[in-house]
């Protein structure tokens, strides 16, 4: 396992099925998981929230203070950088075991400087993470994709299939490795 990066995550076009991955190899894997997951909730008129929870919360974590922005056709959302430091640095601040899920980074944290030093501080520890990364040219997502740590897979329509046992695979072989060294 020398020489091999501890950390994977996945890139590609948006809706391509990056998260459906991370999401099938964690309810495969049976270890414990920390970090966090951002999800949308669709509302009436074509708006969406999104919001901040822990990787193994639910629907039911989605409140007002986790919700990162409020999605409206034709705008650029406007991001509550506050919910980085509140729920998210905690969230990152807490890993520990046996993976830690990023599912996703993108533009949204790019003024969020305490939540990106979390999310290097993780990626520079012992446990293992998968993530997603949003496909975008920003300081702070090359950064994340050219950590030393980091190998990144790009997920594509005509490879997503094949991917999900590979992405399995991969992570297994990180957590149990890392496991032993920790151990």
């Amino acid at each position: 396992m020398t020489g091999v990066p501890l950390h994977l995550f996945l890139t590609g076009e948006i809706q391509v099925g990056k998260s459906t991955i991370v999401s099938s190899v964690v309810s495969r894997l049976g270890v414990p998981v920390s970090g966090f997951r951002t999800v949308s909730v669709f509302r009436d008129g074509g708006e969406s929230d999104v919001f901040l929870i822990p990787a193994s919360g639910s629907l039911s974590d989605c409140c007002s203070a986790s919700r990162l922005a409020r999605r409206v056709p034709g705008r650029r959302p406007k991001v509550r950088e506050e919910v980085f430091v509140s729920c998210g640095v905690p969230l990152l601040s807490e890993c520990s075991g046996g993976l830690v899920l990023m599912d996703e980074l993108g533009w949204m944290e790019s003024s969020s400087r305490l939540f990106q030093e979390a999310v290097f501080s993780v990626l520079d520890g012992p446990v293992p993470v998968l993530g997603v990364v949003r496909d975008q040219r920003l300081p702070f997502l090359d950064a994340v994709r050219h950590h030393p740590r980091v190998e990144v897979v790009v997920v594509t329509r005509e490879n997503r299939d094949a991917l999900r046992e590979r992405v399995f695979d991969l992570v297994r072989e990180r957590v149990m490795t890392a496991g032993n060294r920790r151990g």
